[in-house]
């Protein structure tokens, strides 16, 4: 009789959105730069509103007198080369 493995389990991402522009410029950046300003259009916002609010009421969820719980971290993914935000659930 044949084993039957558990399928790994899928990345999973609250959403995505798109930036327009951010400053200084990807080719201007260098470990002295301290902050970068990334700028969204209005409907792009909206989306990683919406993700940032699935993720923090998926967060909420979880029992925080746990450690799981206490660890459980939203995580914000700058994609520099696509120009692309991703908001994923990750641990400290």
């Amino acid at each position: 009789m044949p084993v039957k493995t558990r399928p790994k389990a899928k990345a999973y991402t609250f959403g995505t959105c798109s930036f327009v522009k951010m400053s200084p410029r990807q080719s201007q950046l260098t470990s002295e730069t301290k902050g970068v300003n990334v700028f969204l259009s209005f409907e792009e916002a909206l989306k990683l509103n919406l993700a940032i609010d699935e993720c923090v009421r998926r967060l909420n969820s979880y029992n925080r007198a746990t450690t799981g719980g206490r660890g459980a971290a939203l995580v914000l993914t700058m994609f520099l080369h696509k120009n692309r935000i991703t908001v994923n659930q990750g641990g400290l």
